[in-house]
């Protein structure tokens, strides 16, 4: 049974619409995912954390990489200054 027991007792437009509207939530994740992981490999430096903290941080759902953009050393590239 488990967590998602009453999952298959749903309507079938009732999944359709839970999937529309988990779509573009789940695209958002793997693009803000595939850009700060590409941004991680390719830093020199970081002036906040280390590399191996900011690659995990990635992969923290949902709210990794968001915390990234708002805190991470991309900032600093963002707005014109040195790494």
């Amino acid at each position: 049974m488990g967590l998602f027991r009453h999952h298959n007792q749903m309507p079938p437009r009732i999944k359709r619409k839970l999937k529309q509207r988990l779509l573009p939530v789940a695209a958002m994740e793997i693009t803000a995912t595939t850009i700060v992981v590409a941004d991680v490999l390719t830093a020199k430096s970081f002036r906040r954390g280390h590399r191996l903290g900011w690659l995990l941080l990635a992969f923290v759902q949902p709210f990794g990489p968001w915390l990234y953009f708002a805190f991470g050393p991309w900032l600093y590239f963002a707005f014109g200054q040195e790494r």
